[in-house]
């Protein structure tokens, strides 16, 4: 389906609003269910809107039905190039965390390009996350949520999000997972030209979405290099949180991982980086059809078990 969806490139540019309605979509939920895979029975999904601002953000949350305890908090970012995806489109991945890493998920629906371009994105997943851990018993009491056990995840532009959340918010998070993420919005690694013709992301996609998400020449526009959306020119990555970087070999965005692992771990960070030579960019969306989306939930899991399960 991926595969697809690519061909079609490259897209109206601009896109016109009738187009990006329809790419935008949403599947039918038993239509997702067959082609994204299924959400685990023991989740019990419920859709939310914070009041956050400027704007409100609506989430999906995802909690473990066998328990009524308090849980640790994971705050999902997901992928779609800044431009596409939506909350259904994680289920997969966001049912199966809660339930296997004993946590409450909480899937952040961020305002899109080209009608918003940066920063609405990382603003929005910002003010969601710290409208989560501003009151401790208002979240406890609300999901059954603990603010004092909280982490961030994100699968491609979300890994860039979680990356940036994770820079404001380093005081207050425990743990960070970022799945095949775009950390440097010029888009200069190498494995980007290496891999120009990649199934899933080819470089036509990568500038199409870059010029939705970043337009030059306006008079707020933001340079592909500024921290506000680059996370790896970061003026600092001291004090991070313990985080997981997981790349994918047949990925443009492979080396943007690697660099942001290296970066980190050259800060004093506590890093773990996990490379499937094989995967594609965005695998983790298709787990019918990419055996390593299984593995590197497996990994996110054991990840975020392993820093969650006491406080920080």
């Amino acid at each position: 389906m991926l595969t697809s969806l690519n061909r079609r490139l490259p897209r109206p540019d601009p896109p016109p609003e009738a187009y990006l309605r329809r790419i935008r979509r949403e599947l039918p939920r038993p239509l997702a269910r067959a082609v994204l895979g299924p959400v685990d029975r023991g989740v019990r999904l419920v859709d939310r809107v914070l009041p956050t601002e400027p704007v409100a953000v609506p989430v999906r949350v995802y909690r473990p039905r066998r328990t009524t305890a308090v849980l640790p908090l994971v705050v999902n970012l997901h992928g779609g190039g800044f431009v596409l995806g939506n909350l259904t489109g994680a289920d997969w991945f966001c049912g199966h965390l809660a339930t296997m890493a004993d946590v409450v998920v909480v899937s952040v629906d961020y305002r899109l390009a080209p009608e918003h371009p940066a920063p609405a994105a990382s603003e929005d997943a910002l003010a969601a996350t710290s409208w989560l851990l501003a009151d401790a018993g208002r979240t406890a009491s609300l999901l059954g949520a603990d603010v004092a056990r909280t982490a961030v995840v994100g699968e491609s532009a979300g890994g860039n999000l979680a990356a940036l959340v994770a820079l404001a918010l380093r005081d207050r998070l425990a743990a960070q997972a970022l799945l095949y993420p775009a950390t440097d919005m010029t888009m200069t690694s190498a494995s980007v030209l290496e891999l120009a013709d990649a199934p899933v992301l080819p470089k036509t996609s990568i500038d199409w979405f870059g010029r939705q998400y970043l337009p030059q020449g306006l008079p707020h526009s933001i340079a592909p290099d500024d921290p506000r959306v680059s996370p790896v020119h970061a003026p600092d990555h001291a004090g991070l949180p313990p985080t997981l970087v997981v790349a994918a070999g047949l990925d443009p965005l492979r080396d943007d991982a690697l660099r942001y692992s290296a970066v980190l771990q050259a800060a004093g960070v506590d890093v773990r980086t996990v490379l499937y030579p094989r995967a594609v960019h965005g695998f983790m969306a298709i787990p019918r059809f990419e055996d390593a989306a299984a593995q590197a939930l497996d990994e996110v899991v054991a990840h975020l078990r392993g820093r969650l399960t006491t406080h920080p």
